[in-house]
């Protein structure tokens, strides 16, 4: 199944995730955007990680169902590790010669990809000419490669709920679209975008319109509200709202600091029981603190594989350093998330909304809401209306 539709038909951006499903209906125009069918939903756990498929099935089902869409038609994405996505220069070769580029392109591609390419799902899309000095011009090539087991995954999951499957996006590319349509952006100057989920985070640099690098890492959210559980010896549910409203503290007084107890001498468990009976006194602070010091260790580590890869690209790609990040996911909702990575990465950081410039429904809705929880569909659903739209 091709990456890039051809024929413009209307579909529902569908973002799997971990723990939800989200999905968005789009009508109108670039420039115009109207969303007024959306939700979300959560997928069951499984007990056995083989059975993820029909807990899915379910979702989307239930999602479906709730959400009233229109058509059975779908737009979703594919991330992680078994997804491939660079950024390639090769000799200039005209819109004529399409068969010697295609040559070209999956030659070089090759070298950056780590499965035999029979068995990916391979597409490439040019971006423009450069000037190379002296060796003339040179085309600049976006190529991805997405294992087909994983593509298989994905479509027959679709399939099993009733719906038909027309584009495999790349989640990374659907955050591009829902920022330069959505939010009508085309910086200038590099920027990033990271999609902190709860088991993946999602980075998309871009600039003017196209993606210039992105990369998928495996540390995410679920990795903080894992270490709370543990902790509080609490569900998942508990975990998230602690992580929530206590998140990170920007205090740094010595102070401050001897007030917070190590993990290993935690007495969480019961501090969080006093605060639930209403004793929020000494005991909600202490737990401020103990979840304070949680949520600070874990999202240090998310922000510090985020760094290498800003440093990556400024030093092995375009030579630009990241003018701005905008943040998006639910883990992003945590108290201070945004002014702690601010300050770990020293760059301007901005909670992501998409939907500045669209309609509908969805407008009512709390903008850093919104915008961390549909962001991905909402650039799903844009392949619907922009270009040559889905199949």
């Amino acid at each position: 199944m091709p990456l890039f539709g051809k024929k413009k038909r209307s579909a529902v951006g569908l973002d799997i995730g971990h723990s939800t499903v989200k999905g968005i209906e789009l009508s109108g125009t670039p420039g115009a955007l109207v969303v007024d069918r959306f939700g979300s939903t959560t997928v069951d756990e499984p007990i056995d990680s083989a059975k993820r498929g029909e807990a899915i099935v379910r979702a989307v089902q239930r999602l479906f169902a709730e959400a009233g869409f229109t058509t059975k038609r779908v737009v979703a994405a594919v991330n992680g590790e078994s997804v491939i996505v660079r950024v390639i220069r090769l000799p200039y070769f005209s819109d004529k010669e399409k068969e010697q580029l295609d040559f070209a392109v999956r030659a070089e591609a090759q070298d950056f990809i780590p499965f035999d390419i029979e068995d990916v799902a391979f597409d490439y899309q040019r971006l423009g000419v450069v000037e190379e000095g002296p060796e003339g011009k040179a085309l600049e090539v976006l190529i991805v490669a997405a294992q087909k087991d994983l593509v298989h995954w994905h479509t027959e999951v679709l399939r099993a709920a009733g719906l038909d499957p027309r584009i495999m996006d790349v989640g990374s590319f659907a955050l591009v679209n829902a920022v330069h349509h959505g939010a009508q952006m085309t910086p200038s100057r590099p920027v990033a975008l990271v999609d902190i989920g709860s088991s993946l985070t999602n980075i998309a640099i871009m600039k003017g319109e196209t993606t210039r690098f992105t990369r998928d890492l495996s540390t995410a959210g679920n990795t903080i509200t894992r270490a709370i559980m543990n902790e509080l010896r609490c569900d998942e549910e508990k975990a998230e709202s602690a992580k929530a409203e206590f998140g990170i503290s920007l205090e740094n007084g010595k102070e401050a600091e001897e007030e917070i107890l190590t993990i290993s001498q935690s007495n969480l468990t019961e501090m969080m029981e006093d605060i639930n009976a209403g004793d929020s006194g000494a005991a909600s602070t202490a737990a401020d603190q103990q979840v304070n010091a949680i949520c600070e260790q874990f999202l240090g580590e998310i922000v510090s594989e985020i760094k290498r890869c800003l440093l990556f690209y400024e030093n092995q790609l375009d030579g630009e350093a990241v003018d701005r990040i905008f943040l998006t996911g639910r883990t992003v909702q945590m108290k201070n998330a945004d002014r702690y990575i601010a300050g770990l990465l020293d760059v301007p950081v901005e909670i992501l909304d998409p939907f500045k410039g669209v309609s509908g429904r969805i407008a009512s809705l709390d903008p850093i809401t919104r915008g961390a929880t549909y962001s991905v569909s909402l650039g799903l659903a844009l392949r619907s209306v922009i270009g040559g739209g889905v199949q």
